[in-house]
């Protein structure tokens, strides 16, 4: 009786130290699930975050991108304007130097004319 005792003895203990482990495993288990499920929403969460401040530097880009693009066409419209005019003074003078041409070979023929 006394080795039937102490087999049951034996037997409670390691079922008792088998639920322990198993208590012990279940309450890490559930921990790590915690864990996992704050980590994942950490990482939405500064997903959420990363695309905010993307869309935000996309606007600014593009504003940027705007403002360049419409200096751009300034310059560009204020050099065909400064060229026209240069264009415009280089035929001026251009006319101007042919007129005084032309009344210099005038004056140079009639002065053969009158000789």
């Amino acid at each position: 009786m006394a080795i039937t005792y102490f087999a049951l003895g034996m037997l409670t203990m390691v079922a008792l130290t088998f639920i322990g482990v198993i208590v012990w495993g279940m309450f890490r288990v559930s921990k790590i699930q915690r864990q996992i499920v704050d980590i994942k929403e950490d990482i939405k969460s500064d997903y959420d975050i990363i695309q905010r401040q993307m869309g935000s530097h996309k606007r600014d880009l593009q504003d940027f991108h705007l403002e360049i693009t419409n200096k751009f066409d300034k310059m560009e419209q204020y050099e065909i304007k400064r060229f026209d005019e240069l264009f415009r003074i280089i035929n001026d003078r251009y006319d101007d130097s042919i007129r005084y041409t032309d009344k210099r070979i005038d004056k140079s023929l009639n002065l053969k004319d009158q000789q």
